[in-house]
Order: C-alpha cells, then sequence, then structure tokens
C-alpha cells in the first residue's frame, strides 16, 4: 500500500494546482519504484516451462522436504484433476498465464455444486492447489499467489466419521475367520481395530516396532502422516490374534500370549526387520493389497456389514468408541491417532448422521415415535 506524505505549503503552491500535481505525480513514480524493486523478479524461462513439467518438479520437492508418500500423491492427484478440469473447459491447456484466481475459484465451484464432492474432498483439493500456488511463487515461475484469497469450503453439518456398531465389528471379524488368510487377515483386522492406526502405517510393521509383552503391548509408528513418531498402546484383543499370527512364524511352543512373548525377536536380531504382516507369497503386505482384503471381506459379509466400509472406517469406529467411554478426552485421543490438530479429532465428539437421525426420530413432538 502506498502512503502519502504532505508537507506545510505556502500561499504560493496552494494557488499553483499544476505545481502540486507534478509534485503528487514525482511523488507516486518515486513510491511505485520502490515498490517494483521489492518484487521478486519471475524466472527468465517461465513461459518454457508448462504447469504439468513444474507439477513434477513440485512433487520431487515435497520429497525432498520430507512429506510423507500419501501426501505427495493426493497433492499431485488434485492439481492434474484440475489442469484436466481446466482444459476440458477452456479447450486449450492451462498456461502460467491463465493461472488466476478466477480459475481456481471456478473449479473449486465446480466441485462444489456440479459435481457434489464432500467437503473433505473440496478442501484437500484446494489446499493441494494452494501450496502448488505458492511453491510457484517462491520459485519465480509466478509474481503472485492465484490463489492466495482461494477459501476453504466450511461445514456445519453432523460428521461423516462413522465407525461400525458391534453387530457390524462381529459379522466382519467372523468373516475375516473364514477367509483364504483367516489367521493373517483377523489378525490385521483386530489391529486396526483395537489402534486406530491408519492402513499405511500398518502395512509399515515390523516386529521391532512392537513391544509385546504377556500383561501389555505397545505399538511403535515410526513414519505416520507428517512424518511424526508415535507409541500407540496393544490391548488383550490386538495381542491375542498377533499371537495365533506370528507364533508359528517365532517357533513358539504354543499361539498364547505368554509363549510368543518369550519368543518375541530381540532388537538386534535380524528377525526384527521382517515385516509383521507378510502376502502369501513371504514379502511384506502392502498398503493397497492390505486395503484390497479388507474390501473383499467386507463384500463377502454382504448386509450384515455397510458396504461403504473401509480400512479406515475400522479407525473410525476405534476414535468414536474411545470418546464414548472416555468422553471429553479429546487431547488422549489426538494423542493416539496421531493428529497434529485437535479440531480434527473434536469431529469425532460431533454426532453422526444416524444418531441425529434416531434423536430427531425419537422427539416427544413425534406422534409416531417408537
Amino acid at each position: 500500500m502506498l502512503y502519502w506524505t504532505y508537507e506545510l505549503r505556502s500561499n504560493d503552491d496552494i494557488r499553483n494546482p499544476a505545481k502540486q500535481q507534478k509534485e503528487q505525480r514525482e511523488i507516486f513514480l518515486e513510491s511505485l519504484e520502490n515498490l517494483m524493486q521489492r518484487v521478486t523478479p519471475l524466472k527468465m524461462d517461465h513461459h518454457d516451462q508448462t504447469p504439468y513439467e513444474l507439477l513434477e518438479r513440485w512433487r520431487q520437492f515435497l520429497q525432498e522436504h520430507d512429506h510423507s508418500p500419501g501426501t505427495i500423491k493426493k497433492y499431485t492427484q488434485a492439481v492434474i484433476h484440475f489442469l484436466s478440469w481446466y482444459e476440458q473447459e477452456e479447450r486449450v491447456p492451462l498456461q502460467l498465464a491463465t493461472l488466476t484466481p478466477i480459475a481456481l475459484i471456478g473449479y473449486r465451484n465446480e466441485l462444489q455444486h456440479e459435481q457434489h464432492k464432500s467437503i473433505s474432498t473440496i478442501n484437500l483439493r484446494v489446499s493441494a492447489l494452494r501450496a502448488w500456488c505458492a511453491w510457484l511463487v517462491d520459485q519465480r515461475y509466478l509474481p503472485l499467489d492465484p490463489a492466495a484469497r482461494v477459501k476453504l469450503i466450511g461445514g456445519g453439518s453432523a460428521s461423516k466419521r462413522e465407525g461400525l456398531e458391534s453387530s457390524q465389528i462381529n459379522a466382519l471379524l467372523r468373516q475375516a475367520q473364514v477367509s483364504r488368510d483367516p489367521v493373517r487377515n483377523y489378525a490385521i483386522v483386530q489391529v486396526l481395530l483395537q489402534t486406530g492406526i491408519r492402513l499405511s502405517e500398518c502395512s509399515e510393521l515390523t516386529f521391532s516396532d512392537i513391544t509385546f509383552g504377556e500383561r501389555s503391548g505397545l505399538l511403535l509408528v515410526r513414519a505416520g502422516k507428517g512424518n511424526k513418531v508415535r507409541s500407540v498402546p496393544l490391548n488383550a484383543s490386538a495381542r491375542e490374534a498377533l499371537a495365533a499370527y506370528v507364533a508359528p512364524r517365532l517357533k513358539a511352543s504354543g499361539p498364547s500370549i505368554k509363549t510368543v512373548a518369550a519368543t518375541w525377536p530381540k532388537p538386534s536380531t535380524p528377525q526384527a526387520f521382517e515385516p509383521l504382516f507378510e502376502s502369501q507369497k513371504g514379502g511384506a503386505l502392502t498398503t493397497s493389497a492390505m486395503g484390497q482384503m479388507i474390501d473383499d471381506l467386507v463384500t463377502a459379509a454382504g448386509e450384515l456389514v455397510p458396504q461403504a466400509t473401509s480400512a479406515h472406517t475400522l479407525r473410525h469406529t476405534f476414535a468414536r468408541s474411545y470418546l464414548t467411554q472416555y468422553p471429553g478426552d479429546i487431547v488422549g485421543l489426538a494423542t493416539l491417532l496421531g493428529h497434529s490438530s485437535l479440531d480434527t479429532t473434536r469431529l469425532y465428539s460431533q454426532p453422526t448422521v444416524s444418531q441425529l437421525s434416531t434423536r430427531v426420530e425419537q422427539l416427544k413432538i413425534n406422534a409416531y415415535a417408537r
């Protein structure tokens, strides 16, 4: 912003408006020159770079700055989706010169009003575009940030982070016990359900990440979201399921918690660095394979389990169950889930759509209330 400074003038100056205008013009030009000197010049080759080429450079930047693989994948996909949408709408590929706030807001409105995407999906893509545009400015490909004033979508609706009910949990566990690899799959479902860890965190576990005791246990997440480290207690249900799964691999005398605890690999042994959950070929069970296994269990369970259930639903189930038993302990739950913001954790304290539906149905003013 430019500020004008006036000095007391003589009567001759006041009677000479042309002279005043000349002085004001000189002040303006001097101030504008000073302002332009503070603007970072663009790179000389910025016109030669396509958004897709710059997207690849940005992806490398995110990797170098230790962002998680999941975040990098989601952010790059969000920008690619925006570039595809722009080309479809305008019939020409996006150029840096046409990367404007109007284009970004138009894309956000398309997601919200035409494609009816969820608030979380919209805000994820807007956040990705914000980060990308900020990088373009920082790297001097753009003079100004077109996404600086593009706002996220606010939401006041009921929480959609619904978990499973007890009968649905039991149905899913029963289905795991009759699946292709029953002991392993049952252990995976129990670990996800009893700890609330993310699917990617579960697939990366090794024996050294588990402290397995007869009376207690601890699970170490070495690289959670945001590359954060945290520890999550392992309750008896999770330890029982793990004991049954790993007992043959550890050559334990039996599948009990006591015998498995006695044979659990020491931190310095080679077996300590083996993947906790293996594929049928003997390698580490990947995140995608683990997610597909959960999807297959849900499909096989039929109407006993909501067909929209995913591995993340088990995380929601853990969070809801924790707050039901320990209401108000948002900080404790945030620690267990690895949330950096308590606002994210507070979403679990909001009533779900089904809970609100039940409450409205039971209102005394409802003549048909049951």
